[in-house]
């Protein structure tokens, strides 16, 4: 890696880094910290440039990250903390910021023997879903579908809450339902979508009446299985509500309408890691990654 010295703002690769950031180019990604840096470099991911400050060095950890790059092969940069501070999106970063290939997935690339999937149907809250994509690795998950007009999964917000997730779970994005559905189909896959319990009505309404609704603890999820979770207002989209082949009711107590969607996630697939016996992939087991 060779180390260049810059200086001012009007630098090319400073501009650069910033149009990444403002998501200008949408086969790249813009990350910033120590944490994510490591687990970049960790995930195998392919590094175009890297820009720190003096501030790196503050830290053992920092210090470690800086000799760890000195095998990335990248352009890099040493640049003054000011400059650092004009091209991160926190207030107080830690000294690092990088420019990464975006991880790229087909839809078939996300079924495994004994899938287990998340199909992010219409969320919008890139927190949420950040949590939900680290909460999917953790509980053993295949991978993570999202329909068109669903946050972006690799936004600045959702990667940071995604704890370096983002780099190591295949993710698929803009899907089309009808697709995700056809998929699911012939795959053998059983979508469940969750719904709340109404309160002064039957639980089966016309819609469902074709398809059991199931406390989640009841709904067989040792079986290939995709939740379908809806837009934190609006639910399940209707395309897909109509396709589930099981509804999942998880209950709460009088007066509580509904869960956060990530806690729902954290509720269905840590259900389905109890029935799968907790049988996760090896780490050790390579994630190949299209270029």
């Amino acid at each position: 890696m060779l180390i260049e010295r810059i200086t001012s703002k009007q630098n090319p690769l400073v501009k650069r880094f910033r149009q990444v950031r403002a998501g200008n180019e949408r086969h790249l990604l813009f990350i910033e910290g120590i944490r994510l840096v490591e687990d970049a470099i960790r995930a195998g991911a392919h590094f175009e440039s890297v820009a720190y400050s003096l501030a790196l060095e503050s830290s053992e950890r920092g210090r470690d990250l800086q000799d760890e790059l000195l095998n990335v092969r990248c352009r890099a940069a040493l640049v003054p903390q000011p400059i650092l501070e004009h091209m991160a999106d926190t207030e107080t970063p830690q000294g690092i910021v990088a420019i990464v290939s975006r991880p790229y997935f087909e839809l078939n690339d996300v079924f495994a023997d004994n899938s287990l999937i998340i199909i992010a149907d219409g969320l919008q809250d890139p927190g949420n879903m950040g949590t939900m994509i680290r909460t999917a690795e953790a509980a053993g998950a295949s991978g993570i579908v999202t329909t068109r007009q669903t946050v972006d999964p690799f936004n600045l917000k959702a990667l940071r809450a995604s704890m370096g997730s983002v780099f190591r779970l295949p993710i698929v994005t803009g899907a089309a339902r009808e697709e995700i559905i056809s998929t699911c189909k012939a795959r053998g896959v059983k979508i469940v979508a969750t719904r709340a319990q109404p309160k002064s009505k039957p639980l089966l309404e016309d819609v469902t009446k074709a398809q059991p609704v199931l406390i989640y603890t009841e709904v067989d999820f040792t079986t290939p299985s995709a939740f379908v979770l809806g837009r934190e207002a609006s639910g399940v989209s209707e395309e897909l509500f109509t396709e589930a082949d099981v509804f999942a009711h998880i209950p709460m107590a009088e007066g509580i309408e509904s869960l956060n969607v990530a806690a729902a996630a954290t509720v269905l697939l840590y259900e389905a890691a109890r029935q799968r016996q907790f049988t996760f992939k090896s780490k050790n087991q390579e994630i190949s990654q299209k270029p």
